[in-house]
């Protein structure tokens, strides 16, 4: 079965970011009239498409395709060229143990309080 995504949802992730169309198409390399198709439902992406969309805008395939109520993303994409820092606490937490990963999550939840 072909996944169709949801032209209203794609506006609203959008939205919820407070970017352009321009600047959407931009995030997820497609051109401006193709992703302005996509979000006025003339034209329906591979669901390859689907996937890169939701990591730009931060929400879930499903989401987009309607499988789910929840716009919340379950994962993240995190590229070492746009977000070193991040990719840097990723690589060291990988060789943590479950303990370590609890006292860095702490850590960090108390760096987000200052």
């Amino acid at each position: 079965m072909k996944e169709v995504l949801i032209p209203e949802r794609l506006t609203s992730a959008r939205k919820a970011l407070s970017i352009t169309k321009l600047e959407a198409s931009k995030r997820m390399n497609i051109g401006q009239t193709t992703y302005v198709r996509y979000e006025k439902g003339d034209r329906n992406p591979t669901y390859a498409t689907i996937i890169v969309m939701a990591q730009v805008l931060n929400v879930s395939p499903e989401y987009l395709i309607g499988k789910e109520d929840n716009p919340e993303s379950q994962s993240y994409v995190i590229k070492k060229e746009e977000s070193p820092e991040m990719f840097k606490i990723m690589e060291l937490s990988e060789k943590l143990d479950s303990k370590g990963r609890k006292k860095l999550l702490k850590y960090a939840e108390e760096l987000t309080k200052l």
